[in-house]
């Protein structure tokens, strides 16, 4: 109820439940002849409690019997971690933005969010054989969030997910705010990274797509400079990530539209017709 009257944010009217060892995953017909077989109520228990913060990509396989294999790429943290009504460290009450509590202390890095990949295997009449959870590079243990890929292969299998990271450098607020973005490699399990600079942060990237590889494009990236209190709209080549020469282009933002710690973007062309 106070969350409905705007005494709390909205997202303080939801609740966990911490006793409980799997999280329900639903999964919903698009089509009406995708309905049949399955109680789509009933959700899907993967073997992990974690809260799902964003989604980078999700995608099926089908064999030749209609058996599906679901892939869902996203990022996760713990429940103990996730704080609603402090989200991202502002604090709605006071107005007040303050990012050491996104970060954990010593021992409890598991906590924060990282990027996983949920497999699910579904027979033919939809009723799940299998489910499980693994990190999507299973050598990178660094905090990450806000995931992204090229949208050409949206809904596909795709190898390629981009997403913002701290190195973990910084003696004080170490894992939060971000100031890398890492480019991961699902098919050699490998990673790159390009990292802002010392005191300076970024948010969200953002992939534009410039040609039929899946990795040929731009990443949008705003990075935050502290001590010149401005921000710069960061264009980097996706393919040359980890490359001294990845930065295309670095614009400066009129300090009139100063933005810090920026969470979501969208690119449309112009010739979209969203």
């Amino acid at each position: 109820m106070k969350a409905v009257c705007g005494f709390t944010p909205m997202i303080s009217a939801l609740s966990v439940n911490p006793s409980k060892s799997t999280s329900p995953i639903y999964l919903l017909p698009r089509f009406p002849e995708h309905e049949g077989g399955r109680d789509w109520k009933v959700p899907i228990e993967a073997p992990s409690q974690m809260w799902v913060l964003h989604v980078g990509n999700a995608f099926e396989e089908k064999d030749g019997n209609g058996n599906k294999k679901i892939q869902i790429q996203a990022s996760s943290c713990s429940y103990k971690w996730f704080n609603f009504q402090k989200m991202f460290g502002y604090d709605w009450q006071s107005g007040k933005l303050d990012p050491s509590m996104m970060n954990a202390g010593e021992g409890e890095n598991k906590m924060l969010p990282h990027l996983i990949q949920v497999s699910i295997d579904m027979d033919a009449s939809g009723n799940c054989e299998n489910s499980c959870v693994n990190p999507l590079n299973d050598e990178w243990d660094k905090a990450t969030d806000f995931p992204v890929i090229n949208q050409d292969f949206g809904g596909s299998n795709n190898r390629y997910v981009y997403a913002a990271t701290s190195l973990g450098g910084r003696r004080e607020l170490p894992h939060f705010p971000f100031d890398t973005v890492v480019k991961f490699d699902t098919v050699k399990n490998s990673t790159q990274t390009w990292s802002v600079g010392t005191r300076r942060f970024i948010g969200e990237p953002i992939f534009v797509s410039k040609g039929s590889d899946e990795d040929d494009g731009y990443l949008l990236v705003v990075e935050y400079a502290v001590s010149e209190q401005r921000c710069y709209l960061v264009i980097l080549d996706a393919k040359e990530i980890g490359e001294t020469n990845a930065v295309v282009a670095r614009l400066e933002v009129p300090k009139s539209l100063n933005f810090p710690l920026g969470f979501h973007g969208f690119w449309a062309a112009a010739d979209s017709k969203m």
